[in-house]
């Protein structure tokens, strides 16, 4: 009988969801260990041909891959991934050469409840750290990048389950004030994210080698993504802070884009949402309703204008680094669209659609002031 998965987002503590992403990543279903060290020799010689052979041998048999339990499975798309990713950098189409890879990946991303590829969840929480992590190049940028994401994607997790929590308070229960700053505490893993991301990666580095790793393969007469750093589920913390209810017809299409490539209980905080007010307009209804002024009110509206500044300050120096970074791109390496399948100017128009709802809130909070 095949394992489950553990409740992700629904587990009792960080710790657990920390349990789940060891266990995984101390496995090897596909006997890979021995071999995952190659792959950087193979993809600064573009050694295509050795990747491909090295693929097939890794490959489990369809049995073994239907055999597979939930745990085993995202392992072994974990070290599959590595490889997709390698020979897509190459120009080579994996399932072009290896046509059973097809059949495979399929079995593999049904029993993990997740797309037939490796997604951000494999390269960073159920990549083993040490001697044993996965990475394409071997370079300490990639190391970095991985550990960049790695300190920020469970802390974001934890802020989200809390955002949660603060959306079913109003403004004059007490515990809104403290619940906020819960969220920003959590929240705040994701500047230390990307402030270790522009200490340790060099931009150039990145934008000239590192992205075209996590360029979409063909499968299933489809495109599917690699485990770019927009699939980190920041745009679930959006949806439920200021955009759930945004008729913003491009935005709305790129969050339904990367919702298939996180867990289902990340999955079901989009769906869920998507019928409700954001927790923005939701406070913004709640004051423009008030009868009379409330200090209370007023004072947790304003912890909320404080988690939007913090959202900020994580959303401004990101959309900086991957300026600088394109900014590197040397012509012949240059794309209209980054390592996540999309044109780097939308990180400017999710920051001004930001603004907006911050102003939305504002505005509702000087009109309630001046009563």
């Amino acid at each position: 009988m095949k394992t489950l998965a553990f409740d992700v987002l629904k587990s009792p503590s960080l710790e657990e969801q920390l349990k789940e992403d060891h266990y995984i990543s101390e496995l090897d279903p596909l006997n890979a260990d021995d071999r995952m060290p190659l792959v950087a020799a193979y993809n600064r010689n573009k050694d295509t041909i050795a990747l491909v052979l090295q693929l097939v041998d890794m490959l489990p048999s369809v049995e073994e891959a239907a055999d597979m339990d939930y745990f085993q499975a995202c392992a072994a798309m974990r070290d599959i991934g590595i490889m997709l990713g390698s020979m897509k950098r190459h120009g080579v189409e994996p399932v072009h050469v290896i046509p059973e890879l097809e059949e495979k990946l399929n079995l593999l991303g049904n029993t993990s409840d997740l797309p037939p590829r490796d997604t951000l969840i494999h390269y960073v929480r159920w990549n083993p750290e040490g001697k044993r992590e996965r990475t394409y190049t071997g370079t300490d940028d990639e190391r970095q990048l991985i550990k960049s994401v790695k300190v920020a994607i469970h802390p974001l997790y934890k802020a989200i389950l809390s955002l949660d929590e603060l959306y079913q308070l109003s403004l004059d229960d007490p515990e809104f004030v403290p619940k906020c700053e819960e969220v920003a505490t959590y929240f705040d893993g994701m500047i230390k994210g990307v402030v270790n991301a522009k200490r340790n990666v060099s931009p150039q580095y990145f934008a000239e080698e590192l992205r075209f790793y996590f360029d979409p393969i063909k499968l299933n007469e489809r495109e599917y993504l690699g485990p770019g750093a927009v699939e980190m589920p920041v745009f679930i913390f959006d949806h439920i802070l200021w955009n759930c209810d945004l008729s913003e017809k491009a935005y709305n299409e790129f969050k339904q884009a990367y919702v298939p490539y996180n867990q289902a209980s990340v999955r079901e905080f989009y769906y869920a949402y998507r019928q409700r007010p954001s927790l923005v307009n939701k406070v913004v209804r709640e004051l423009d309703e008030s009868v009379s002024y409330s200090e209370t009110k007023m004072y947790s509206a304003k912890s909320l204008v404080k988690l939007f500044n913090l959202l900020k300050s994580f959303r401004a120096p990101h959309k900086k680094l991957a300026d600088k970074a394109y900014e590197h791109a040397s012509k012949d390496q240059y794309r209209e669209k980054g390592s996540g399948g999309y044109e780097p100017g939308v990180l400017k128009y999710i920051l001004e659609l930001n603004l907006q709802a911050l102003d939305r809130l504002k505005h509702s909070m000087q009109s309630y002031e001046n009563r």
